[in-house]
């Protein structure tokens, strides 16, 4: 047997077996590396073809992978294992083009995704509960936008209070001259992130309260 064909072949054995090891340690970049430098020595291996697909599905890169495992299909068509995973990969990205179109239209139209997808009934308390994040209430009765929306009312007023409230370190009474010191736009944006943050609290559950009675 020619030396060189047997070098290379002990070479891409080599190769093969670290980008193994690599993947089982959960270094995929370090294992792609290595199976491609193998694939170098013998592009036509349908097993390493298979294997550098795999990892490319491990992190994530589904249309590349999706590439590497219709070719393999190609190149043995009675490869089954290719075959399976090339349609798990269809499956989960239609899967998710289907998903990105639920929550573009969830955005866009709210009220008519809320009409389409009909959501079961709420419980109140648990809206309730929920709301003590602003807006977490909402989204749980699938006012999504309008859960966002008052989420980053509250959070912006309490910030925007918290940069202008009166600083009273070093004060021997410092409640008594923090209520003294209190300007207009403090107690505007502490008012207002109190009101938004009930606000979510009551609608949020009369949301839910709807939703039982709108079930009957």
């Amino acid at each position: 047997m020619d030396p060189e064909l047997v070098r290379k072949q002990a070479e891409f054995e080599r190769l093969f077996r670290a980008a193994r090891v690599c993947r089982m340690r959960g270094d995929y970049q370090q294992a792609y590396q290595y199976i491609k430098d193998a694939l170098d020595l013998d592009p036509d291996n349908l097993d390493a073809q298979e294997f550098a697909a795999d990892i490319l599905y491990a992190r994530g890169e589904l249309e590349k992978a999706l590439d590497e495992y219709k070719s393999i299909m190609q190149a043995d068509q009675s490869r089954a294992s290719a075959e399976e995973k090339f349609a798990k990969i269809v499956v989960e990205l239609a899967e998710a083009k289907r998903q990105k179109e639920l929550l573009k239209q969830a955005i866009d139209n709210p009220e008519a995704f809320a009409a389409t997808y009909h959501l079961p009934p709420r419980n109140p308390l648990v809206a309730a509960i929920l709301s003590g994040i602003p807006g977490l209430g909402h989204m749980y009765c699938g006012q999504y936008l309008k859960g966002v929306l008052l989420f980053l009312g509250v959070t912006i007023s309490w910030l925007i209070f918290f940069a202008v409230r009166p600083n009273v370190s070093g004060s021997p009474d410092p409640i008594l001259r923090f209520v003294q010191n209190l300007d207009v736009a403090a107690v505007f944006f502490l008012c207002l992130a109190v009101s938004l943050h009930l606000y979510a609290l009551v609608d949020a559950s009369f949301k839910a309260e709807r939703s039982q009675k709108s079930d009957l």
